[in-house]
């Protein structure tokens, strides 16, 4: 099934952030999943949770920009009995930043399966260097895309930039795909 995000109260162009209704279309596809469609426009977004079975599809001219305040990033919980896997344990203790602060992202995933993030030509995330002063070494702020723990993984052909910290992060991941 395809939900095209300008179905469900997402306004094209808007300067709003709009994750509330963003999160409510990737709901959607929580129980049998689904392709998210996001047209040609900007978007305001901060912390959106992607399901098993979900694609992402930015069409041409699609940009989604995060929110250039810290506050606005939810920290999702990980799953009851998964075990994430990374190097934050070392760099927490290195740089004293709270675990949960690092997993901000605009695009969270924790343990699911079959994940597309596919861009059709000139479609971006733009994390608008969005920095947390009490951040890992001074600045570090949210990333692009968060997944942990994560099967059958697909990103391909959309550009992302001006994370505020990693663009993409897939740690303990399996069968992840980059093009």
């Amino acid at each position: 099934m395809k939900y095209y995000v300008t179905d469900y109260a997402v306004k094209t162009d808007c300067a709003d952030l709009q994750t509330k209704e963003f999160q409510k279309v990737f709901d959607l596809c929580k129980e049998e999943g689904g392709t998210v469609v996001v047209p040609k426009g900007k978007y305001y977004v901060a912390a959106l949770r992607m399901w098993s079975n979900t694609t992402l599809y930015l069409e041409s001219g699609a940009e989604l920009y995060g929110s250039d305040n810290c506050e606005d990033y939810e920290v999702f919980p990980i799953p009851e009995g998964m075990e994430m896997r990374s190097d934050m344990e070392v760099i927490s203790q290195y740089y004293g930043t709270p675990w949960e602060n690092y997993r901000r992202a605009m695009i969270t995933a924790y343990g699911e399966k079959n994940l597309s993030i596919i861009g059709e030509p000139n479609s971006v995330f733009d994390g608008q260097n969005c920095y947390d002063p009490n951040g890992e070494e001074g600045y570090r702020g949210p990333h692009i895309i968060f997944l942990s723990c994560c099967e059958n993984v697909l990103f391909e052909g959309y550009a992302a930039r001006f994370a505020g910290n990693f663009l993409h992060e897939a740690n303990n991941c399996k069968n992840v795909t980059m093009r």
